[in-house]
């Protein structure tokens, strides 16, 4: 159960840092937060041991990406639908399916 928590910890924290860092860099923001979700998943795999835990960190992904993604209470809104908040979603979406489901 510990272990789902932090993988669940883990992937909103690895969604957090790109959700930065997609934006911010204009021509290399996004590929650091692209190598990050892969990274930080497959690490996350190692670290809890499991292939399940890649999964949950990759919900917990996509869950706060999605919330970034959306307006808020004052319509504040984090991923900006640009090209790079696009390919920040679609392809980081990709990346962590692969990367979650991969055997390792």
């Amino acid at each position: 159960m510990l272990k789902a928590i932090g993988a669940l910890i883990f992937g909103a924290a690895i969604s957090f840092i790109g959700v930065a860092l997609h934006n911010a860099f204009q021509p290399i923001g996004i590929f650091l937060a692209l190598i990050t979700t892969a990274v930080g998943i497959s690490f996350a795999g190692q670290l809890f041991g499991a292939r399940k835990f890649k999964i949950i960190a990759a919900i917990a992904w996509l869950a706060v990406a999605l919330r970034a993604g959306s307006y808020g209470l004052s319509h504040e809104i984090l991923i900006i639908s640009n090209v790079y908040g696009n390919i920040f979603l679609l392809v980081g979406l990709l990346i962590a399916t692969v990367t979650a489901v991969r055997k390792n």
